[in-house]
């Protein structure tokens, strides 16, 4: 097993991500002469237990980026989750 360093060196992972997201197709062109099409979505909050209902909102806010996408616009679309909430602490002390 290899020993992890004590020294982090951060501007290496910056440079190693920035060159990764430059070469990804999912990464948005911000200098394409594209229109821009940026869609602002709150992650998914875990209140409960995940329901079709969860899965159907976040559809409809695809279709409109896939559809824009094919209509010639450089789309943003950053998706993530909030799972580090009250709920998942409530659920990990239960």
């Amino acid at each position: 097993m290899s020993e992890v360093s004590k020294e982090y060196n951060f501007k290496q992972a910056e440079e190693k991500w920035v060159a990764s997201w430059d070469d990804s197709v999912y990464y948005f062109d911000w200098e394409s002469k594209k229109p821009q099409y940026i869609i602002d979505t709150p992650p998914p909050y875990p209140t409960g237990n995940f329901h079709i209902g969860n899965a159907l909102n976040w559809c409809y806010i695809d279709f409109v980026a896939r559809y824009k996408r094919m209509r010639g616009y450089n789309v943003m679309f950053p998706q993530g989750w909030d799972c580090h909430g009250l709920p998942t602490e409530v659920k990990v002390e239960e």
